[in-house]
């Protein structure tokens, strides 16, 4: 039944003279499929129709073992995350007892991605490398964005979050700057700070923070790579841009709260793209010291 039905690129099979146990949990937007994966038994992939995706899955319990075109077999463990070219893909097995958090993008997102990070005149992305250390600082974010991103996308059902498309695009980012590669360009020097770009940036980002918007649209409003966007912002604010763009909705949200009692909270925050409840607390009592309901509650002590 599971094979039968529609929407999944890859066939599955239990494992030889074994019971079958696999369970989902995900996604999906234009851009990402997002699900993690549990399985008391294990279980066998293999490519169903020829498609130009990449996945990459962190692996929370067990292992997965992939034979590729070359004839090589790789193993990817706890501790670990697997980067897999689904056209080079030949088969997948996952151990009994394998959990692990996946996302599946497009080789022309990821090629659209690149030029908007480094600007042109750079080639395709590098070669990554198919089993990555889940432990450095750049992999530690890109696997909290992908869970947060999952979140997103169930919490969402199916509505037009202005976070989810800034969550997919920051994915994008980091998995393109943080997994481990060859080819890359050397970003490890920050340019001199333009302030012209910078306040350009800014001024966009004010006239737009109620809309669905992205950080590529940011960079081309200021004239300059997503890439040198990030490093202007970090130099000059302390924070890259999609930071600073989330704050200032956050800014929103609070404003809301202290001034008007017409809307509930979850409507205040969705107004400004917050749909995870949860994240929007932990982000919301980061930056002002205390949670949405206690701002609330605050005005309504004013008040009486």
């Amino acid at each position: 039944m599971l094979n039968a039905g529609g929407g999944i690129a890859v066939a599955f099979e239990s494992l030889p003279r074994g019971p079958v146990h696999i369970a989902f949990q995900g996604s999906q937007s234009e851009t990402f499929s997002v699900w993690t994966t549990t399985t008391r038994h294990g279980f066998r992939t293999t490519p169903k129709v020829p498609a130009d995706l990449v996945t990459l899955r962190f692996v929370n319990s067990g292992y997965m073992s992939r034979d590729n075109a070359a004839g090589q077999n790789i193993v990817a463990g706890f501790g670990q995350a697997l980067f897999t070219s689904y056209l080079e893909m030949r088969s997948e097995m996952a151990s009994p007892g394998f959990s692990a958090i996946s996302a599946t993008v497009s080789r022309e997102a990821l090629d659209r991605a690149w030029l908007s990070l480094y600007g042109a005149g750079r080639n395709r992305p590098p070669t990554f490398e198919i089993v990555a250390d889940v432990t450095t600082p750049g992999m530690i974010a890109l696997r909290s964005t992908l869970s947060l991103l999952q979140h997103q996308l169930l919490d969402n059902q199916g509505s037009d979050s202005l976070m989810t498309s800034l969550l997919e695009e920051l994915l994008i980012y980091q998995l393109l700057s943080a997994w481990p590669s060859s080819g890359a360009p050397d970003t490890s020097s920050a340019a001199p700070v333009e302030h012209r770009a910078i306040r350009l940036a800014m001024e966009y980002i004010e006239s737009n923070l109620a809309r669905k918007m992205e950080i590529s649209e940011i960079a081309t409003a200021a004239g300059v790579s997503v890439r040198m966007l990030q490093l202007m912002f970090k130099a000059r604010l302390g924070c890259g841009p999609f930071s600073y763009l989330i704050g200032r909705r956050l800014d929103q949200v609070h404003n809301a709260l202290q001034t008007s009692d017409a809307a509930s909270i979850r409507e205040t925050a969705h107004r400004w793209g917050f749909v995870h409840m949860a994240d929007l607390s932990r982000r919301y009592k980061e930056r002002f010291g205390c949670t949405p309901t206690q701002t609330r509650a605050r005005r309504t002590c004013r008040n009486s």
